[in-house]
Formats: C-alpha cells, structure tokens, sequence
C-alpha cells in the first residue's frame, strides 16, 4: 500500500512539474518560409489565388484525396485534401489569407508578396500562425510543428518558383 501510495504522489508531482514547465513555452507559434522568383507579381498571385492550380505547385496535392470547392478563385474558395480544408478567407493583392482546418484544429495561413525593386523580382512569404491551449501535450507538441511543417513549405515554394518562372 505504501508503494502504491508514493507511485501516485510521484505521477502527481511529475505532472505538476511538466504542467509548469509547459506553462513557460509560448502559446502562439509562428512558422514562416520566404523565397525570391523572379516573376510578374499577377503570375505568382494568380497561382495561389486558384485553388485548381494547386496541384501544380504544393508538395502534399494528392489528386486521389483531393476535393475543389465550386469556386475556386478568391474569397471563399476551398480545398479539401486528405482530412485537411484550405479555404482563402481575404484576398488582397499583395496578401492572401487562408485557413487551414484539420478536425478540431486550425492553423491560419498567409501568403505575403513583396515587389523587389522596379523589376519583375518579388519575395513571397508563406506564414502560419498558430494557437495552442495550455495544456502540456500541445505545449510540447507544439515545439516540433516547425520541423513538421516546414518541409512541405520549403518545397511547395520551389515548385511555385519553378511553375512561374519557367513560363
């Protein structure tokens, strides 16, 4: 009965200190990938604007997973990929805003365009934002999405580059 009783004041006391531990770590995480094209600004937009152009340009389209909402230009538009919808929620010429639902959880996404000089070279920025409660599951789960995410942005921002500069 006594190990009993000090197995459970131990697992007690264990969590108490990951809870506090967690408790330090932040609640909002930003995961941001950029890269250079050397492409009109109208090209590029019109890739990510286009939800049916998608499967040309980012790393995880899987065509046999995939659903397109009715529209599918701008504001409103949608995709439905494996378990995970991407809907364009603002656009805006040199900033798109996306929401990404995946079950209960959903990551806020902004692609930003930003011209470079008087030419044609721009630096689009892809941003996500996301929230995560207090418990210490998510806390510590949290330290590992950008080493998740990131990956897939990296690529999917090489086949944009490849798509629009090679036009």
């Amino acid at each position: 009965m006594r190990v009993i009783k000090l197995g459970l004041i131990s697992i007690v006391f264990l969590f108490l200190v990951v809870t506090a531990i967690s408790l330090l770590l932040p609640s909002t995480i930003n995961i941001s990938r950029a890269i250079n094209i050397n492409a009109p600004v109208d090209s590029v937009r019109a890739n990510i604007n286009n939800m049916a152009k998608w499967k040309s340009w980012f790393a995880n389209y899987d065509s046999s997973q995939t659903t397109i909402s009715e529209k599918f230009v701008g504001p409103g538009a949608s995709i439905t990929i494996n378990n995970t919808t991407i809907t364009i929620i603002d656009s805006k010429p040199d900033k798109i805003k996306t929401a990404w639902i995946s079950g209960s959880k959903t990551l806020n996404g902004e692609f930003n365009i930003f011209k470079q000089d008087s030419g044609s070279h721009i630096t689009v920025q892809w941003h996500f934002t996301q929230h995560v409660e207090w418990y210490p599951w998510e806390k510590f789960a949290s330290i590992a999405s950008d080493k998740i995410m990131s990956p897939g942005m990296e690529k999917s921002l090489d086949n944009l580059k490849q798509l629009v500069e090679n036009r």
